[in-house]
């Protein structure tokens, strides 16, 4: 059941962003959530969530393959998340790595922290920023 509700919360917040709906975070993330970008940005909860305000166009968004641990209140979810994406005009599609870390608060389930890595590529191969 815990699994399962954890499952849910980030099942929930891939609608999110591929909705863009910037309002619908308050409901999924903790107030000091942390959000970590694949090139390594760090973004408080509020601008996590604006940047569905600006030029961000999700036309794709799937969280694949999710491994849960928890321990507690705490849960540990390892993924590839999937994007078709443009930022400013510029394509950022690819799959990335994902590590979610979701609490328990009030008897529900948040998001307290997002960290992304990637592009994945096969091993031995440049990612296209690299090249």
């Amino acid at each position: 059941m815990t699994e399962q509700a954890v499952l849910d919360l980030v099942q929930r917040w891939a609608e999110v962003e591929l909705r863009g709906d910037a309002d619908a975070y308050g409901d999924l993330l903790a107030p000091d959530f942390v959000g970590v970008g694949p090139v390594g940005f760090v973004l408080t909860r509020e601008q996590w969530a604006d940047r569905h305000r600006g030029d961000l166009k999700n036309e794709e968004f799937q969280v694949q393959d999710p491994h849960v641990r928890i321990y507690g209140d705490t849960a540990i979810v390892e993924a590839v998340q999937k994007q078709r994406t443009t930022v400013m005009g510029r394509d950022t599609s690819g799959s990335f790595r994902l590590i979610a870390v979701a609490v328990k608060e009030e008897g529900r389930w948040v998001l307290a922290n997002i960290q992304l890595s990637g592009p994945l590529v096969p091993p031995g191969t440049m990612p296209p920023f690299a090249r």
